[in-house]
């Protein structure tokens, strides 16, 4: 029985290949061609999905890719052209793979219904052979990608040489996994074809076959037959090496070749004769400087994945003496070295302990710091010990900036799952849609991509079904028949900053209005007091998320008010920005990370209170003429370099005492969030630490104004500040 958290590994790798595969189909569908390298690429994600689904017994799955694979490999081989039609049909095609994937996950499979999906696919397929022009295609060998192409190779050998040894070990083959072994040579066989290896395929198609004849029970599993493969898949290895290299003459190759099919004809005949292996002995005569196994003395291998098996005799694998000459030595190609830098899978919940970890040094640090200022007075033991400490701050700040970063995963991936949902929508909704993209490269928490994919796909449907028009209505409002999606993302000022922006008809915001106000959203009185901004973020209302009406009245708000919330949870803000007639941009702001962050210090009458670094933009002392006053409220203004930024007084806001209610005395803060400005008043700033970010909503409640919480070097708790709440709480407060 397959283990669930192996099919669980399986669900996710899958899930990547899927968007690996699509990108590139979506990328080359307009064109209708594709290069070699991506050709290539695609038929390795199709049969890593079908080979990974039969290993954890997803057999439907495994049963319909395997057509799409051998499908594939004709193309490769230029007996069939790789046209736009066949494009648009591996786009449909891997859609019903995905479709049987979750069937078959979640238990409900139907698997007539599959055999019907599998048959029709052959038809389709064969419908693409006959008049394609073959299109030969060189293949050249790419020493800079060995690396992803060698991994599975180098894993697979090691799998079935722990099973090989096992039986040598213990000279017992009962509950041999005969279909287990098969599968990974057959791997091994198909797999090493992307490294354009002529030798070695040929070399394991016959110890595939007679595995094969093994479990058909045309062929008895032998103690001495698990020696052959030992000895044959010991010496297939580093035949690898060896033509990575150039140094396998085809000649030689060809001779020993027969001699091995001789051997295993001895096995099919059951033969009781001891098997001598002799696939390599004195007679291959090719010069092999990088080649171990047969240099003409025993070379001390590096970590090898098995030992050579002693029944491989030093005669039989040494080369015939020769006199060496001095050569210049090439850079060697071997397995073992490119697939060392291969990446690994790391669960989400080790990373996150460890950076609980990291938080846990960075509170000891705090509480170290002041340790040390209660030995100020022993000035030579306090500089030493503050000296010892700044050098621990630089490792504990350089191991957390490491952590963070294996957490971090680029925009890419969020990318990578929206194009096919665009092209699909679009499709189904007779709409042309250009879709974009910029800042790939831009990184975000990976804890915050799954809660951002729901909204993020809500904005993207309600922009495609009521934002963007059909081609017939663009040309009658002079625009061009396609409409263009485009999502753009960038880090600034601490925060990730995401832009879905459309140019379709945008939102009619007086009937958004009209239909909040009929529906009690909002009052009269509310309504004339709304920027116009303001009436745009009504699609955004609970109260607007059902009302069928709506979709046919402003074109958006079914369900927005969910997008908003998820956003929000995450501890972000979205704004709206739309032009009726021009299109609609919704902006999605988010801070960098939710783990550790750097604040400052800052005093409220008694309090303190921490704000984060990366919303400052500076600090100043205010003189008298700075100040000024306007509005009947009186309200008042810094004027700094001819910009007028609104005060927030943070004493008066949180309803705490002051020392230094003249403005004059005190010290204000300038932040910025998003494009908005505001100048905080507090009595005093003091230092800047780093701060170890702990939710006050989910461990105690919200509070306005406050964010988050951490823990100080004394054991205190100490409150992080909300910018954005406080804009908007001051901005709410301005309007009434």
């Amino acid at each position: 029985m397959i283990d669930t958290e192996i099919v669980d590994f399986f669900m996710e790798e899958a899930e990547e290949l899927f968007d690996g595969i699509n990108s590139i189909l979506l990328k080359n569908e307009e064109v209708g061609e594709i290069s070699s390298e991506e050709l290539d690429s695609l038929f390795r994600n199709m049969h890593t999905i079908k080979g990974g689904a039969g290993s954890v017994g997803l057999v439907n799955v495994s049963k319909f890719t395997h057509h799409l694979e051998t499908f594939l490999d004709e193309i490769r081989e230029g007996e069939v052209e790789f046209t736009k039609e066949i494009i648009n049909f591996f786009i449909d095609s891997v859609s019903k793979i995905q479709d049987i994937l979750d069937s078959e996950y979640d238990g409900n499979i139907d698997e007539s219904e599959v055999d019907t999906m599998v048959e029709e696919l052959k038809k389709e397929i064969d419908s693409f052979h006959g008049n394609n022009d073959a299109v030969v295609k060189e293949k050249v060998q790419n020493g800079e990608n060995l690396s992803a192409n060698v991994a599975e190779l180098l894993d697979i050998f090691e799998d079935i040489f722990k099973i090989l040894n096992e039986i040598e070990t213990s000279q017992s083959i009962e509950n041999i996994a005969i279909d287990e072994l098969f599968r990974y040579v057959h791997t091994l066989k198909g797999s090493s074809q992307f490294l354009y290896l002529s030798y070695f395929p040929t070399y394991m198609h016959d110890l595939e076959n007679i595995l094969d004849d093994v479990r058909n029970e045309k062929l008895p599993y032998t103690i001495e037959l698990n020696t052959f493969l030992l000895n044959s898949l010991y010496i297939a290895q580093e035949m690898i090496d060896l033509e990575l290299n150039g140094n396998l003459e085809k000649e030689k190759f060809e001779s020993k070749l027969k001699s091995l099919k001789e051997e295993i004809k001895e096995f099919e005949n059951t033969s009781e004769e001891s098997l001598g292996f002799e696939i390599f002995d004195d007679e291959l005569d090719i010069d092999m400087q990088a080649f171990e196994i047969f240099d003409d003395e025993p070379v001390q291998k590096e970590n090898p994945v098995i030992a050579t098996p002693k029944e491989v005799k030093k005669e039989q694998i040494q080369t015939p003496k020769k006199e060496k000459k001095e050569v210049k030595k090439p850079v060697e190609k071997s397995i073992k070295k490119a697939a060392s830098s291969s990446s690994i899978r790391v669960n989400l919940d080790k990373i996150d302990t460890l950076m609980n970890r990291v938080g846990d040094l960075v509170i000891t640090k705090s509480m170290l710091f002041q340790f040390a200022d209660n030995l100020k007075e022993h000035s030579d033991i306090y500089k030493k010990i503050v000296e010892r400490l700044e050098t621990l701050d630089r490792d504990i700040r350089e191991l957390q900036e490491s952590v963070m970063s294996v957490r971090m995963v680029p925009m890419e991936s969020v990318y990578a799952r929206l194009p096919k949902m665009v092209r699909d929508l679009a499709k189904k909704l007779d709409k042309k849609v250009k879709f974009e993209h910029f800042g790939d490269n831009v990184e975000i928490d990976k804890m915050m991509v799954e809660g951002l994919m729901d909204p993020l796909t809500h904005i993207i449907r309600n922009s495609l079904d009521h934002g963007i028009e059909t081609p017939d209505i663009r040309r009658q409002k002079g625009k061009k028949e396609g409409g263009t999606l485009t999502i753009t993302a960038a880090q600034e000022s601490g925060n990730i900053i995401i832009s879905i922006k459309d140019d379709g008809a945008g939102i009619d915001i007086d009937r958004v209005s009209q239909k909040a106000l009929e529906n009690g959203v909002i009052t009269e009185d509310e309504l004339n007091k709304m920027s116009f901004d303001d009436k745009a973020m009504l699609i955004f209302s609970a109260g607007l998320s059902t009302a069928k009406e709506v979709s046919d009245v402003s074109g958006r708000g079914v369900g927005m008010d969910v997008v908003a919330n998820n956003i929000h949870s995450l501890g972000g803000k979205i704004d709206i920005k739309t032009e009726l007639g021009r299109g609609t941009e919704l902006k999605i702001i988010l801070p960098l990370t939710l783990a550790i962050l750097d604040g400052l210090n800052v005093m409220v009458g008694d309090r303190k209170f921490i704000l984060p670094l990366s919303t400052i933009v500076e600090s100043i002392k205010p003189k008298e003429y700075m100040i000024k006053n306007i509005g009947q409220g009186n309200r008042e203004l810094l004027m700094l370099r001819n910009e007028f930024i609104p005060i927030v007084k943070l004493y008066s806001f949180f309803g705490v005492e002051t020392r230094c209610e003249n403005l004059e005395d005190g010290m204000i803060i300038i932040v910025k969030s998003s494009n908005t400005k505001i100048a905080l008043y507090v009595d005093d700033f003091l230092n800047q630490e780093q701060i170890v970010v702990k939710s006050l909503e989910k461990n105690y409640k919200k509070i306005k104004g406050i964010g988050a919480a951490t823990i100080r070097g004394d054991g205190s708790i100490g409150l992080i500040l909300d910018v954005m709440n406080i804009m908007e709480k001051n901005k709410i407060k301005e309007e009434a």
